[in-house]
């Protein structure tokens, strides 16, 4: 080997040293890929060159020779990623020209193209992107240039995976180094959490009631003449509350007694003749039988006259069913409607309509926690004292079973009767898993 040409290789050698050590020293990922491209153009003397990342089954290119930001939306950029995706990985460089591959656009003006995958360093490995070097020359590839860019392209890798991974990111690297153990404890974290007791509750809307109501009804079809109370008063057992109009009963009372008293007379002269007369006292028995119809028709216009004034059934707070005495005077009801109702009995009651849905709490042991709207962070005690044992269809047309719980005795001080509000129900231990299950399976049975 003679002096110039051994005097060739150590200068390019020292090109190559040179040029590894620029990519490390490179300010960021973008610049080193940059250099990467533009310093190799003095060692493989080629047209033009781009730097391609293959990342999720995508190529994008990230450097072009001559250019200090690539146009990745240009016609050559998109053909090169095409070119990327096509490409099978190995460890020589590829030859590609027109004959065997390449495509007319890229193969324009004589191209042929040395294609060179860029093998991540051992420390690496597993990595989710890979870099490819395009270069391209006119008509034929020097006989240098595949050993030279195998020589190179080890330099290059391990400079852009240094500063892809650890220059510019460095939590990048230890994220994906603790990622599966990351995971594995959130996954064992949740399968621990699903175990946790928690207790089993439900909500419900409550309404204030007396501990006894008593209710009063028609006891037949007519028109309310007058209500003696007013709603909201305070009314003893037998009090006079509401009155019947009886101008119609008591004709009707009139006209039948009047001829209870025909029937009478006509009855006891015929039974003076009736001892020596069969016809006759085949009338006498006519006539007995319909003076005891008669009877009968007085009775029941007494009875009718008897029941048209409705007293309270019970000492306690009165409750008009239409709200005001004015309003029910002059009323026409039929036999059934509710007229009013007497709120008697100590302390009070909240009613509580629990959906179906939430039922389940209904079975074992619970506790229930009152909470009015008025005074929401106030919390009520109150104790159970019934549940129905069939649920009831609500204004709000769902099926509700009626729990009753009753206030602690002074728990009452300054509330009023219809008064609303949110009841908390807390019964046995279950799991998170069970109940987070449950909700979800009744909100999927419900499309």
């Amino acid at each position: 080997m003679d002096n110039e040409a051994l005097s060739a290789r150590l200068k390019a050698f020292a090109l190559m040293l040179k040029f590894g050590h620029d990519l490390f020293d490179a300010k960021d990922f973008r610049s080193a890929a940059a250099l990467a491209v533009s310093n190799s153009r003095s060692l493989l003397n080629f047209r033009t060159a781009s730097l391609l990342e293959l990342a999720d089954g995508k190529a994008q290119v990230i450097a072009q020779y001559g250019q200090p930001e690539p146009n990745v939306h240009s016609r050559l950029a998109l053909l090169q990623e095409r070119l990327a995706l096509s490409l099978v990985p190995g460890e020589e460089p590829q030859i590609l020209t027109r004959k065997n591959g390449l495509s007319p656009e890229l193969a324009a003006g004589n191209a042929v193209y040395c294609c060179c995958f860029l093998r991540p360093p051992a420390n690496t490995a597993g990595t989710e992107f890979s870099f490819l070097w395009l270069l391209e020359y006119e008509k034929e590839i020097p006989a240098y240039v595949p050993n030279t860019v195998k020589l190179l392209a080890a330099s290059v890798s391990e400079a852009l995976h240094y500063q892809r991974l650890c220059k510019n990111g460095l939590w990048k690297v230890k994220r994906h180094v603790k990622r599966n153990w990351i995971r594995a404890a959130l996954f064992v974290f949740l399968c621990a959490l699903m175990f946790l007791p928690v207790s089993e509750s439900a909500t419900a809307e409550f309404t204030l009631k007396a501990p006894v109501v008593t209710c009063a009804n028609a006891w037949f079809d007519g028109q309310i003449a007058r209500c003696l109370v007013q709603d909201g008063e305070i009314v003893k057992k037998g009090d006079p509350i509401v009155e019947f109009d009886t101008a119609q009963l008591s004709y009707r009372l009139a006209s039948a007694q009047g001829t209870l008293r025909e029937l009478e007379a006509e009855l006891a002269l015929e039974q003076q003749n009736a001892f020596t007369d069969e016809a006759r006292l085949g009338k006498v028995k006519l006539l007995a039988a319909r003076r005891e119809t008669a009877r009968i028709a007085v009775d029941e216009a007494k009875w009718y006259l008897e029941h048209s004034r409705i007293c309270a059934p019970a000492d306690g707070l009165l409750v008009l069913a239409d709200g005001r005495a004015e309003q029910l005077a002059g009323k026409a009801v039929r036999t059934g409607d509710k007229l009013f109702e007497v709120f008697g009995g100590e302390g009070m009651a909240a009613e509580i309509p629990v959906d179906e849905r939430d039922a389940s709490i209904l079975r074992g042991v619970f506790s229930v926690t009152l909470y009015l709207h008025t005074a929401p962070e106030t919390a009520i005690p109150a104790e159970i004292r019934e549940v129905s044992r069939y649920p009831e269809l609500t204004e709000r047309k769902t099926f509700c079973y009626m729990v009753r719980a009753e206030l602690a005795p002074g728990a009452e001080s300054g509330m009023r009767y219809g008064m609303r509000g949110i009841a908390k129900l807390s019964g046995g231990k279950v799991t998170l898993g069970y109940r987070l299950f449950k909700s979800a399976l009744l909100y999927f049975r419900e499309w």
